[in-house]
């Protein structure tokens, strides 16, 4: 009898203990699918931040070459506008030098329709251009090398300066012996040397001064302060052109 009794307390304890375990078992359990549910839960949120972020970056890169194209159409528009600017600038210049001109010579200048601050084979020099006659014989005579100069809208050099006799006497060339040079725009009128825009001659880099002759020219051997060689209209010699160059 008490053998069973202690059977029964046993088995009880027994009982107890397992139904105990099982509940615990099952809170486990109940914690597990809870936890579960929980990672499942964040790791669908680590997703939608990581999609999120994704299309952040996309939209950010985006905005980024956005930013970038404006700024690259910004510039070309400010170049094409700098252009526009410049282009207007020419123009008004170009208009303001023709208007300057008595008989503007657009085929001199504008040949091709762009105008040339210099016509072609002319020489600039400050604000003129000249043309150096540097052809072979047979050469002209004064009077006919200024109806060729005429012929193109210019005339004789006018020398009215240092820098001016300067650069012509380094430009010009010695040709076949030491008295032929090229004719400038300078003859004697009244008794008294006068360039052909009707200036009279301040200068006078005579080789030969007190000469009887009416016409006057340049060489290249002798110093440069006595270059101008007074001779009779007749001797055939090179020639200088000189027009106002179209400024702009």
């Amino acid at each position: 009898m008490i053998e069973l009794m202690v059977i029964c307390v046993i088995w009880n304890a027994v009982a107890m203990e397992t139904n105990k375990q099982k509940k615990n078992l099952s809170d486990l359990e109940a914690k597990n699918e809870q936890l579960t549910l929980e990672k499942r839960d964040l790791q669908n949120q680590t997703e939608d931040l990581r999609m999120k972020m994704t299309k952040l970056t996309a939209e950010k890169l985006f905005y980024k070459n956005q930013t970038m194209e404006m700024t690259v159409n910004m510039t070309i528009l400010q170049n094409q506008n700098e252009q526009l600017r410049n282009n207007s600038d020419k123009l008004n210049r170009t208009q303001a030098a023709i208007i300057s001109y008595t008989n503007f010579p657009a085929d001199l200048f504008c040949p091709d329709g762009v105008c040339q601050t210099c016509p072609k084979d002319w020489i600039q020099f400050q604000e003129s251009c000249y043309f150096f006659y540097n052809l072979g014989s047979p050469w002209k005579t004064w009077n006919q090398s200024r109806q060729f100069c005429q012929s193109m809208k210019s005339d004789l050099v006018v020398i009215s300066s240092l820098e001016e006799q300067t650069f012509i006497y380094n430009t010009i060339q010695y040709y076949l012996d030491i008295w032929h040079g090229y004719w400038i725009g300078l003859q004697k009128v009244n008794n008294n040397w006068t360039w052909v825009d009707g200036s009279p001659d301040t200068l006078g880099y005579w080789k030969n001064p007190g000469s009887s002759e009416d016409f006057a020219y340049i060489i290249q051997n002798a110093p440069l302060n006595q270059s101008w060689i007074q001779f009779r209209n007749s001797f055939q010699n090179r020639f200088i052109c000189e027009i106002k160059a179209l400024m702009f």
